[in-house]
């Protein structure tokens, strides 16, 4: 008789979703608060909606087709009024803010200086004055608690920051410790939910 091999989990790793990956998930996108019409039954685009799954015994679930203890239902979507900053990733979204330049979104880096250890190079950044890509005099973005965002003087809405997280290249993303293939600075600002039920 074999013996069963016990695994241990080694770790566990979480990231954000992009808004496309979320599209790609959803089954139904969520735009209506009501549940119910006035038959009782599940309104389309409402949290009910039947293509999240089967919610009641007799009726199935309109993506596979499973009853309700067959069906473990399927993600839906919720898109966001305005963006909103994703607590969790504060530091990387501050990390981006200072280190990149807020016009053409170059990490703030000389040629020289890309090609020092990560710490040095993370330092030198979060220091530049100016942009070496295109010259423009950058002003100091700090980061308020708990999750207010100031360029000199003004406030920047996360629709701005997340504009400005958008045109950071990948291989600057790379030189700041961010992998681009599993996170994008920009995902840290949500504009749209993964809804299950």
């Amino acid at each position: 008789m074999n013996k069963p091999i016990k695994k241990q989990v080694q770790a566990i790793k979480f990231s954000l979703f992009g808004p496309e990956q979320i599209k790609k998930m959803a089954v139904a996108k969520i735009v209506t608060p009501e549940l119910y019409d006035v038959d009782g039954y599940p309104v389309d685009g409402g949290l009910m909606d039947l293509r999240l799954g089967a919610i009641d015994p007799g009726v199935r679930c309109r993506t596979c087709g499973g009853r309700l203890k067959e069906c473990l239902g399927h993600p839906g979507m919720i898109e966001m009024a305005r963006p909103v900053i994703h607590i969790k990733y504060l530091q990387i979204i501050d990390l981006a803010l200072r280190s990149t330049c807020e016009a053409c979104g170059r990490v703030l880096l000389t040629d020289d200086e890309m090609h020092k250890d990560a710490k040095t190079r993370l330092k030198k950044a979060k220091d530049a004055k100016k942009c070496p890509h295109c010259g423009i005099v950058q002003e100091k973005t700090k980061l308020e608690k708990p999750s207010q965002f100031k360029v000199g003087k003004r406030r920047i809405f996360p629709s701005e920051i997340r504009e400005r997280l958008v045109k950071i290249p990948e291989g600057d993303l790379k030189l700041l410790g961010i992998n681009p293939k599993t996170l994008r600075p920009e995902w840290c600002i949500l504009t749209s939910l993964l809804f299950l039920l």
